[in-house]
């Protein structure tokens, strides 16, 4: 698969939180990208069958939070 190279402008406190979590997760800044917008293809694959909540679980018999709108304009 091709790559295309591509800039992005954020505020200060996400690229903040874009380099901690790339660092504490020991990858790249552009790998935590690539990991947060597959999350968004797959609520997004989710959302157009009719489950438009992303939850949070230990038990898988009880919700513990969601995320709800993500999508949402």
């Amino acid at each position: 698969m091709s790559k295309v190279r591509m800039n992005i402008e954020v505020s200060q406190d996400v690229a903040s939180f874009l380099e901690q979590i790339a660092s504490e997760e020991a990858t790249t800044k552009t790998e935590i990208v690539r990991r947060a917008i597959s999350v968004l293809k797959a609520y997004k694959t989710q959302k157009g069958k009719g489950r438009n909540h992303i939850g949070f679980t230990s038990d898988a018999d009880k919700l513990d939070a969601e995320i709800v709108g993500i999508l949402d304009s």
